[in-house]
């Protein structure tokens, strides 16, 4: 069921919602120690949210080149297993439902009674940089996206720790508060091409007695045939939920429905 994106027109406004499936190489196994380490990063205690299930419920603006779209997004995430959404508000958004697995998107438009399958080697094609589910869920939740990479540098800048990662071809930054401990900004870079991705994290409260940023900033820098292009999405959560029991992920693709 999985093809290439047609033109990433309809999957561009779906994954606006996944924080742009945003985005680093997948079970990449070839590492370097390229750094000294100044902190050790065990002592530091980073915050990482833990959770089973979350409901959110969010107002976002994707602001693409000659183009802003506003929808209200509803997300439900099973940890390190399903990312599933559902998008009203804009023109040529209502009815778009998802879900994410491991490795696979699948999306349908219920107004036009239309669906589209992607693999996450298609989704990192369409948007020239890397994606995968754990870099999506990272996005969403405000968690460091690669919180065990053993080479790393950490140093301490204006208040804020800062975590510098190499993995292959790809450089992350991570930026910690060194007051709550918890991701504050990540700077992601694919030193071939000058890709980049930089996320922005405030409006911090408690849920489960844990922070979870309440609002976010996405850049997406990202270059091809006609020269470099940007995406930026605001991300304002109105609702965050996480039930102790097990969450519901309604989705299925009636027969009747055309594959695009």
């Amino acid at each position: 069921m999985i093809r290439k994106l047609p033109n990433g027109k309809s999957f561009s406004k779906a994954l606006l919602i996944l924080l742009t499936s945003l985005l680093l190489l997948s079970g990449c196994k070839s590492k370097f120690a390229l750094f000294t380490k100044t902190y050790d990063r065990e002592s530091l205690k980073i915050q990482q949210l833990d959770f089973n299930y979350l409901v959110i419920k969010s107002k976002i603006e994707l602001r693409e080149p000659h183009k802003t779209t506003k929808v209200t997004a509803l997300v439900r995430l099973k940890k390190d297993s399903i990312i599933w959404f559902n998008l009203s508000g804009a023109l040529g958004v209502q009815g778009i439902r998802g879900i994410i697995t491991q490795d696979s998107v699948f999306i349908i438009n219920r107004v036009e009674k239309s669906y589209n399958a992607y693999s996450f080697a298609d989704v990192s094609r369409e948007f020239n940089f890397p994606i995968d589910f754990a870099l999506i869920q990272s996005m969403i939740v405000g968690n460091m996206p690669k919180p065990d990479e053993p080479d790393q540098a950490i140093t301490h800048e204006h208040g804020r720790y800062v975590v510098r990662q190499r993995i292959n071809n790809v450089r992350i930054d991570n930026y910690i508060d060194d007051e709550n401990m918890k991701l504050v900004e990540v700077q992601v870079t694919e030193v071939d091409t000058d890709n980049a991705l930089k996320l922005l994290y405030k409006d911090f409260r408690v849920i489960n007695q844990q922070a979870f940023p309440f609002s976010a900033f996405i850049s997406l820098i990202h270059h091809n045939e006609f020269g470099q292009l940007e995406t930026q999405m605001t991300i304002d959560h109105i609702k965050v939920e996480a039930p102790d029991k097990p969450l519901k992920f309604p989705f299925n693709i009636p027969a009747k429905y055309v594959k695009k």
